[in-house]
């Protein structure tokens, strides 16, 4: 038996729990990294900043260019000023302006002048010249511009010749003088006509039409039925004036002086001859010449306050003044004859009954003239 000692018995180590499945690690995504910042000159070039940098420099360029130029402009503009105070800087720049307009003048005070000639004229083929004309004529602007006839001018009539030519004389009193006209002397610049075409006015006409004609020619007539002054009853109707070229004209002529309404009924006949054809004729050619349908014998006023004659400063009424007249309303023609500054001037076939009240009323308050032809 051996005595030697036996080795100790090992111990057994513990059982240890079987291993757990460990978790799967998640990996991790890290965002991307932002890009760096843009520069501002990158998003000026985005922006398109180049651009309108460039123009904004061509619009500058373009603005101070065109102020140098209104600059340079201005100021080279010689300007005629005067400075006040009596200084003698004053004295001086106003001696050399006068300096200056003198020199002006001179040029145009040096060219030959026609001897005391005038042409007038409305139109080119109706110019006319006025020779000998006085020295006191009276050209002041009357309160409305003047119109109407061909050979008007403004301030003359037609064939003014020292009592040839036309067989129209000038007077010497302040203004334009033509006559005689039938013994009237017609004082006017401008001269509108109103006849009466009534049945017993007609044989005398064409004999005044061609003496208006001679005297001033080119003159605004106004023909009208009757003689008559008296304020309407009632609204008239057909009162619109129609010139003498219209074929109303016609049929107001061969119906002996007709209404608007019988001349609208009434279908011209060209077998039926007319009446007086050659007055018509006469009336129908010339210019500046109107006629109003029969409203009745007492309204002429219509004829005489029609805007047809309103830039005429002469009126000349031929007539019989036969036909009633109503003092009120004279003062209602006269009114408006002075309101237009215009004379009258009556030639009258004959002594009517009603031509004194007439040339008082009227006449005399407007300066005119009145005639009687036995």
């Amino acid at each position: 038996m051996s005595d030697a000692p036996k080795a100790p018995a090992r111990a057994k180590a513990p059982a240890l729990p079987p291993l757990k499945a460990l978790p799967k690690i998640r990996r991790s995504v890290l965002p991307d990294a932002a890009p760096p910042a843009l520069s501002w000159r990158v998003r000026w070039d985005k922006w398109g900043g180049r651009s309108l940098a460039l123009s904004l420099v061509v619009h500058l360029l373009l603005l101070s260019a065109g102020a140098l130029i209104v600059v340079h402009h201005v100021t080279d503009r010689q300007l005629d000023f005067i400075p006040g105070g009596g200084s003698v800087q004053g004295a001086q720049a106003e001696e050399a302006l006068q300096h200056k307009i003198q020199q002006k003048k001179n040029p145009w005070l040096k060219q030959a002048m026609p001897n005391r000639k005038l042409a007038v004229a409305d139109r080119i083929k109706d110019v006319m010249v006025l020779s000998e004309l006085p020295d006191t004529l009276d050209f002041s602007q009357p309160s409305k511009p003047m119109g109407g006839g061909p050979i008007s001018g403004g301030f003359g009539l037609a064939g003014a010749a020292a009592g040839i030519g036309s067989g129209v004389g000038l007077g010497t009193r302040n203004g334009m003088v033509f006559g005689p006209l039938f013994g009237l002397t017609i004082k006017a610049k401008k001269l509108a006509v109103v006849l009466d075409v009534s049945s017993s006015m007609m044989p005398h006409l064409e004999r005044v039409v061609t003496e208006v004609d001679k005297v001033a020619k080119g003159s605004v007539v106004v023909l009208y039925f009757g003689c008559g002054l008296e304020p309407p009853s009632k609204p008239l109707v057909g009162t619109k004036i129609f010139r003498t070229s219209a074929v109303e004209f016609e049929k107001f002529w061969r119906l002996g002086g007709a209404t608007f309404m019988e001349t609208a009924n009434y279908k011209i006949k060209t077998q039926d001859p007319i009446p007086g054809k050659d007055l018509f004729l006469k009336l129908s050619r010339r210019p500046q010449t109107y006629f109003i349908h029969n409203v009745g014998v007492g309204y002429t006023w219509l004829a005489l306050l029609s805007d047809e004659v309103r830039n005429a400063d002469g009126l000349y009424w031929f007539s019989d003044f036969q036909d009633p007249v109503d003092f009120k309303q004279l003062t209602v023609v006269l009114d408006n004859l002075k309101r237009r500054k215009q004379r009258l001037y009556i030639h009258s076939s004959g002594k009517g009954q009603y031509f004194d009240l007439v040339k008082n009323q009227l006449v005399v308050p407007t300066e005119g003239d009145s005639y009687i032809e036995e």
